[in-house]
């Protein structure tokens, strides 16, 4: 009786353990980690940060402040624009009223004035250049070194593929495939940073063109002013005429332009966010000071989450675009949430360290991105998930 107990419990337990094949899902999961698209939120002014109001991580709204620069300067100049303004007023209107002698002497002081500033902002203009010229020339040479890089990490792939090969065969030890693998893995660091290095030497060109663009409307602005104050103690001198007037009508339009534009800078010295999200990054403490083009903050919006996933060339048969996937996370297990493929590499690449073990690191792959368009007030960046696509036959 008990040997005839006993061989019903092994078959029991062998038909349990095949059934365990009978029953595994027909998904299988491709890992990879919650990304976010980056929004750069750059000064588009310099000065001294007077207030930080918002912190890594939290959710802000459009239009709300996160940054607030010194804006005295800027209001100094919004005064001087209107004086500007209503100094232009009053001449035009003088004009058409008529001048009087009296006023010939305060004409050649603001002749004299004008020429001054012309020189200076004709200064402030070769100056500013000479700084194009060297930015352009830095941003040209870290380009060139992260072509090198480039064609240097194309290189050490193809060796560490030969390598792998020679491996498989017994022709080289395991020691020279690692040894190839992390001459990869140097060469893309290289390419990494330099990659960063040309990103901020592409701002810093952009920083000096903004200068020198600044430095030609002050060049253009005192050049104005100038021809102004000739014409204004030409009037003086002679008497108004027509084309006069209407010369000193133009002087009061563009001081009306001037005074637009300093009240424009004057509003970028809040730094707002553009659009709902989350603040991902600060990158400027109270107290710094902010140089245009510098990179203060960067955020996401809520509404944009995606995912990477690497997938074999025999499994390309799984996927296509606009196709939905099941996605899954830790943080909620038993949930299924929906994203969308939107976009399948065309060249394959080596699988990147982070995703699968050394022995899966050397084989190609194909990158798939992938929409998160369900979950999107549970999911964050950063979160490891796990997408379930069809196996080969095609059913979930």
């Amino acid at each position: 009786m008990r040997r005839l107990l006993f061989s019903l419990l092994i078959f029991i337990l062998l038909m349990a353990l095949s059934g365990c094949t009978w029953l595994q899902s027909k998904e299988t999961a491709l890992s990879g980690t919650i990304e976010a698209d980056e929004w750069p939120i750059v000064a588009e002014v310099g000065g001294l940060v007077t207030k930080v109001a918002a912190e890594e991580g939290t959710h802000v709204a459009k239009g709300q402040l996160l940054a607030q620069i010194d804006p005295r300067l800027y209001e100094h100049q919004v005064a001087e624009a209107k004086a500007l303004l209503d100094q232009a007023t009053a001449k035009w209107e003088e004009a058409k009223a008529g001048s009087r002698d009296a006023s010939i002497q305060k004409g050649i002081a603001a002749v004299q004035q004008a020429e001054a500033n012309l020189q200076v902002s004709k200064a402030r203009k070769k100056q500013a250049d000479a700084g194009i010229s060297r930015a352009q020339e830095q941003l040209e040479q870290v380009r060139a070194q992260w072509r090198g890089a480039e064609q240097t990490l194309a290189f050490q792939q193809n060796r560490l593929q030969e390598a792998t090969a020679l491996f498989e065969k017994g022709a080289i030890s395991k020691k020279d495939l690692e040894t190839q693998q992390e001459a990869v893995s140097q060469a893309r660091t290289q390419v990494a940073q330099l990659a960063a290095q040309a990103a901020s030497a592409e701002a810093q060109y952009e920083s000096a063109k903004g200068e020198a663009a600044a430095a030609v409307a002050q060049t253009e602005t005192a050049s104005a002013q100038q021809t102004g104050a000739v014409a204004d103690l030409d009037l003086l001198q002679e008497g108004s005429t027509g084309y006069a007037i209407r010369a000193l009508l133009a002087a009061q339009q563009q001081a009306q332009a001037k005074l637009d534009q300093a009240e424009l800078q004057l509003e970028k010295t809040k730094i707002t966010a553009p659009a709902d999200g989350v603040l991902l990054r600060s990158s400027v403490t109270e107290g710094e000071v902010a140089k245009v083009g510098a990179n203060l903050f960067a955020m996401m919006k809520a509404d944009k989450l995606k995912l990477k996933v690497y997938i074999p060339e025999a499994g390309l048969n799984r996927v296509s675009k606009g196709q939905q996937v099941g996605i899954q996370v830790d943080a909620y297990p038993g949930e299924t949430f929906v994203g969308t493929i939107t976009h399948i590499a065309e060249k394959a690449e080596f699988t990147p360290k982070n995703v699968q073990t050394p022995d899966e690191r050397t084989k190609l792959v194909f990158a798939v991105t992938i929409t998160i368009t369900e979950g999107l007030d549970k999911l964050k960046a950063g979160m490891p998930a796990d997408v379930l696509l069809p196996d080969e036959g095609g059913e979930e």
